[in-house]
């Protein structure tokens, strides 16, 4: 074939091809999404069952359960969700000083062994609780990990909202904190 018939050709075959590349690219899009939104609802369901369904036990009970699970070669992703639940019983017991520490141990545990939603949770509680005593810096702290948490674990509502939050109380943004 001469270098004359192949341009000739070239229109024709495009006529066919680009359509059929533009529809492959479409359908590869459409299932990403529908990954995407998958993969973030089944997150949602996860970081809400860590937010609201951990154990209800006593004090006593979620130590136990948490040096058990310490002492456990293996995953350590429970622990987080252990500590906020040891966290919320401090709560209703009035005990302040050691839902902190429960609140700082669900923290440290859901950053290094993973639930970046107990992580987040933990987080938030923690900002909160600096900024009620008037720790702005701590505050904006806590927001900035508890945002990245949930941007990591798909909670991209709990995300924006945590954004506006640190917007609305003068945090200061990435490019600062990362810039220096």
């Amino acid at each position: 074939m001469n270098e004359r018939a192949i341009f000739e050709m070239l229109p024709s075959a495009a006529i066919y091809a680009i359509p059929i590349a533009v529809g492959a690219m479409l359908a590869i899009l459409v299932l990403r999404g529908w990954l995407i939104r998958r993969s973030v609802r089944t997150k949602d369901r996860v970081a809400r069952a860590y937010s609201r369904g951990a154990p209800e036990d006593d004090v006593e009970t979620i130590a136990r359960r948490i040096g058990r699970a310490a002492s456990a070669s293996g995953d350590k992703s429970e622990l987080a969700p252990l500590y906020l639940a040891l966290a919320r019983e401090h709560e209703k017991r009035g005990d302040e000083e050691a839902r902190m520490s429960a609140l700082r141990s669900a923290a440290g545990c859901g950053a290094l062994h993973g639930s970046e939603a107990a992580h987040a949770a933990a987080r938030m509680q923690l900002a909160e609780a600096a900024y009620a005593s008037g720790d702005l810096t701590s505050a904006c702290e806590h927001w900035h990990l508890a945002r990245g948490a949930y941007l990591a674990c798909g909670q991209m509502d709990e995300h924006a909202r945590v954004e506006k939050r640190m917007r609305d109380n003068g945090c200061p943004t990435d490019w600062v904190l990362t810039d220096f």
